[in-house]
């Protein structure tokens, strides 16, 4: 297959005009492997609209392979630390010598102060002590101000990654969890439930009918309609529950300590809330209609996959729509599957 994708990926870069570079070669190689959904989607956007361009290309290359920011800022994020450390090391190296050198003139200062010295000579020594003792006291100044200046710095540069950190997770148009953001949290909900046995349960979320809502109102209102449905699945959950946009209009739920049939009830109590949200047109604050959403859920069962687990509930998804959507359908495992899975793991130790 992988020799079939690179033709197919050479094909269609020759028909859409553009160079064979090795950017280009692997945003249409993945594509047709098909191992990046997102990407696919993205595409397909793309070339509903016209012929794809060579900026359009590079847009796609840094969002789905690019480093991403939060790495980016890493890398130099750590350059500059590095720079500020460097810098207060040669202060604090340069500040002992001259206390080491202060020192050493107090020693030399202390011999002709002992001996029967002229009153000149003591004037003398004590106003060089005074000089001394000014210029160690100036150069302490100066490094505790640079110290001063680093620490600034450094606590700017944590309060930058907290910031990039935190936007690289977010979805910018819901401002609820973005799929990186889902991964990690569903990893840590997967391994405590593991851990613990405690219930876990995944529910997937899908607008009913959003490409026909999109292209009849405009994509403006269709925005607006995901923003709705996210800030109503977070208004209606609670604080240890967490939502992410999944891709495109499709949301997933991870419901700690949750079993699937309180899952469903949840489900339900969304969908419900959301059926009550009219959706206006701004300015002229006509009536557009309802959104409704269709759901699947699953619980995980310990040694699965998470993939399992969330395709399980992406399965009970396709079911609510296939029985007219506005929905909830649930997936649960016969006691043969959950022996197959018991089994697989204890022969294998193929597990979440």
């Amino acid at each position: 297959m992988t020799g079939l994708w690179a033709q197919k990926a050479l094909e269609r870069l020759t028909r859409d005009g553009l160079a064979m570079t090795p950017d280009n070669y692997t945003v249409y190689y993945h594509y047709f492997a098909g191992d990046t959904p997102a990407l696919n989607e993205a595409y397909d956007a793309i070339i509903t609209q016209g012929k794809i361009t060579q900026d359009q290309c590079d847009g796609l290359f840094n969002k789905f392979f690019a480093v991403d920011a939060e790495v980016a800022f890493l890398k130099d994020a750590n350059s500059a630390v590095e720079r500020e450390l460097e810098k207060v090391m040669r202060l604090i190296d340069e500040s002992a010598k001259g206390s080491s050198q202060f020192g050493e003139k107090l020693d030399s200062f202390s011999g002709k102060l002992a001996s029967d010295a002229p009153l000149d000579v003591l004037r003398e020594a004590v106003a060089k002590i005074a000089d001394e003792t000014r210029s160690v006291a100036a150069q302490n100044l100066k490094l505790q101000t640079e110290l001063s200046i680093t620490t600034t710095q450094l606590s700017e540069m944590r309060s930058d990654f907290d910031r990039v950190h935190r936007e690289s997770q977010i979805d910018p148009l819901t401002e609820v969890g973005n799929r990186k953001f889902f991964d990690r949290e569903a990893a840590r909900a997967v391994a405590d439930a593991r851990a613990s046995g405690a219930l876990l349960s995944f529910v997937m979320v899908d607008i009913d009918h959003f490409k026909k809502f999109n292209d009849t109102h405009g994509h403006l209102i269709g925005d607006h309609v995901l923003r709705l449905v996210a800030r109503t699945l977070v208004e209606n959950l609670k604080g240890r529950d967490i939502i992410a946009r999944y891709g495109g209009e499709e949301f997933v739920i991870l419901l700690p300590q949750t079993r699937v049939q309180d899952a469903e009830r949840v489900a339900n109590v969304l969908r419900a809330n959301l059926a009550t949200k009219m959706i206006r047109r701004r300015g002229s604050n006509e009536i557009l209609g309802t959104v409704t959403i269709s759901m699947g859920a699953a619980e995980y069962c310990p040694g699965e996959q998470i993939d399992e687990t969330i395709a399980r509930a992406d399965a009970a998804l396709y079911k609510a729509k296939q029985m007219g959507r506005n929905c909830v359908v649930t997936d649960i495992l016969s006691p043969d599957q959950v022996a197959a899975i018991t089994h697989r793991v204890a022969t294998t130790g193929t597990g979440a």
